[in-house]
């Protein structure tokens, strides 16, 4: 359980993270320890049922079988197998020490998001005028993507490495959504008129990820 105090807080928030597997507390600058205390216990049955459909770790380990681009990869270590990761099919064979397994999976992974996401960024960008002078991938937990910068500059764009686990149309949204934000630095109905141009599948991407983006949060994590 994770208690936070806001100074903007006026009251007390309890919520239960699916993404961290927490329970999070909301407090006001002072006071409401008290309060908290009732409310966590008014709301036990509530908390069960959330944590009950938390999603399970599945950690990097031999024999795993983890997401991957919609479909599922299985991870076939052996020690005498080459260190460097080797995709046949629907099997990932990885070899060298099992302590460099997850190390090794992750950086695979994270080449994979990558080499899928920088080329549809920058052909998309060149089809709305816009320069990208970066793409990258990393592991944020608020947002699939990010845009800096916008207009007749070059942008920079960083995606979640957890996206090639996705489907490639939840991917190609994504990075129809940060490519619209080279035009439009809000949400507002010309952004939205140009991501529907950039890609039309908005609405199959947000309901997938409603359903499954959290799991994606639990892949390669430790049980």
């Amino acid at each position: 359980m994770v208690a936070e105090r806001r100074p903007g807080a006026r009251g007390i928030r309890l919520r239960a993270d699916s993404i961290d597997g927490a329970v999070r507390f909301t407090l006001p600058p002072r006071g409401g320890i008290a309060d908290a205390a009732t409310l966590l216990d008014r709301h036990q049955d509530w908390l069960a049922r959330q944590v009950a459909g938390w999603p399970v770790p599945l950690p990097f380990a031999p024999g795993a079988i983890i997401p991957f681009d919609g479909s599922t990869l299985m991870l076939d270590w052996a020690a005498a197998h080459p260190r460097l990761p080797q995709r046949n099919g629907d099997v990932l064979r990885i070899g060298g020490p099992i302590d460099a397994l997850p190390a090794r999976v992750l950086r695979w992974l994270k080449a994979a998001a990558l080499a899928d996401m920088e080329p549809l960024t920058r052909a998309l960008a060149a089809r709305v005028d816009r320069n990208v002078s970066q793409v990258r991938v990393g592991d944020t937990r608020s947002r699939w993507g990010s845009c800096v910068g916008n207009g007749a500059g070059a942008g920079r764009i960083a995606y979640s490495w957890r996206l090639i686990l996705a489907p490639s149309l939840v991917r190609r949204n994504v990075v129809a959504h940060e490519v619209a934000h080279l035009v439009h630095a809000n949400h507002g109905p010309g952004f939205h008129a140009l991501l529907a141009e950039l890609d039309a599948n908005g609405a199959a991407s947000k309901r997938w990820l409603r359903a499954h983006g959290a799991g994606l949060h639990w892949v390669g994590r430790a049980a």
